[in-house]
């Protein structure tokens, strides 16, 4: 059975995965987003890319809303586990 800092620990690295894996996300989507933009803008280019980059940049809009809740959780959650790693030094 973990500790109550063990598992504040685990919560904590959960969520830094998670956030790390929602940035790359991100990134992926703004960098596709931005690549269909520019092949869109191409004299004779499928009138489909336009709205397919549209796509991916409201995609990145919203991963870059979900990346700062994630943050949020994560700054919490690592006040949480100092208050735990206090306690347990005090004790």
């Amino acid at each position: 059975m973990l500790t109550p800092l063990e598992e504040a620990e685990a919560t904590e690295a959960a969520l830094r995965a998670q956030l790390g894996e929602l940035v790359s996300a991100k990134v992926r989507a703004e960098k596709e987003g931005a690549r269909l933009a520019d092949r869109a803008s191409v004299p004779g280019a499928d009138a489909a890319l336009a709205p397919l980059a549209e796509r991916y940049r409201a995609q990145a809009t919203r991963l870059a809303s979900e990346v700062e809740e994630v943050r949020g959780g994560l700054r919490a959650q690592e006040g949480r586990t100092e208050q735990l790693r206090a306690d347990a030094a005090g004790a």
